[in-house]
């Protein structure tokens, strides 16, 4: 019995060295997006590029990337990733089949990372077929008959005018005013026309448009697709627990708060802020940086 208990015990040990050795004998690395995929539509193809920098400082180059993107655990489909730019910088087009919640991740050297839920929006095609059919019958019904209202009116009137000028009579002259003023009408009529297309294009517009969020949880998403929750972590992160966080010393920012100024000058440039820091610098642009400072500080 003793000896049963001891060689679990083994096991138990050899297999947590199994997934310890490889962190600190260098097998692992920080995948880092180029940006956040926006404005993604079903059945149009996008290129997704990111970083993979071995510890978060060496750029790793050589490898063969994927991703994988699943729908509700019933589509799926994997990319391979190719080297493109600079050296450890790869990227892969990636066409999702229809709309909808996809999970999707990076896999690369010894990471699988889970990148934020990628919202798909189904094909505006359709939804501008129906828009311009829309506005083609208006166009139809409002244009047509007005021409001919427009046009009977300037013809009688002109008609009038020739037989007031010439019989000097008072009811042709007010028949000529009559039809004048019906002419001159249909003219102002004729700009609901415009608008009706108008209101056809912002139809389109807004089938076509991308959810807003808010500067926290876009500071969210980037902490996960920039890859800092690789090192540090942050509890406000939803289901943090699927995430792979490498603690090497790293600071746990789930409480952490900081003055913005601080956090700027930390994130734009992080040796310039400290010397000997092993923070990579992963190239944020001024919006990203004020995202993940209001993410950073949230409650």
């Amino acid at each position: 019995m003793f000896s049963r208990f001891r060689l679990s015990i083994a096991l138990a040990l050899l297999l947590t060295l199994a997934f310890v050795v490889p962190v600190f004998a260098g097998g692992w690395a920080v995948i880092t997006l180029d940006s956040l995929p926006t404005g993604v539509v079903a059945g149009e193809p996008i290129t997704v590029g990111f970083t993979v920098l071995q510890h978060g400082i060496t750029p790793m180059t050589g490898l063969d990337p994927t991703v994988t993107a699943t729908l509700l655990r019933e589509d799926q489909f994997v990319v391979h990733a190719e080297a493109q730019g600079k050296p450890g910088h790869y990227a892969a087009t990636l066409t999702f089949p229809k709309e909808g919640e996809w999970q999707w991740s990076v896999q690369a050297f010894s990471m699988d990372q889970v990148m934020p839920t990628l919202t798909v929006a189904a094909p505006v095609v359709a939804s501008k077929s129906e828009a311009a059919t829309k506005a083609e019958s208006v166009q139809t019904a409002s244009i047509s008959p007005l021409w001919i209202v427009r046009a009977l009116a300037f013809g009688i009137g002109a008609l009038g005018l020739i037989v007031a000028f010439r019989r000097k009579s008072r009811l042709a002259v007010a028949l000529t005013a009559l039809c004048l003023a019906v002419g001159v009408g249909s003219l102002f009529m004729g700009s609901t026309v415009p608008a009706a297309e108008a209101e056809s294009k912002a139809q389109v517009e807004e089938v076509a448009s991308v959810p807003v969020v808010s500067q926290v949880e876009l500071g969210g998403q980037l902490f996960v697709a920039k890859g800092c929750i690789t090192c540090h972590v942050n509890r406000k992160i939803s289901n943090s627990h699927e995430y792979m966080t490498i603690e090497m010393g790293a600071t746990n920012l789930t409480a952490f708060t900081a003055s913005p100024e601080v956090l700027r000058v930390r994130l734009k440039d992080p040796a310039a802020a400290k010397s000997d820091t092993k923070m990579p610098n992963l190239g944020l642009n001024a919006e990203e940086i004020e995202a993940l400072i209001a993410f950073i500080n949230s409650k």
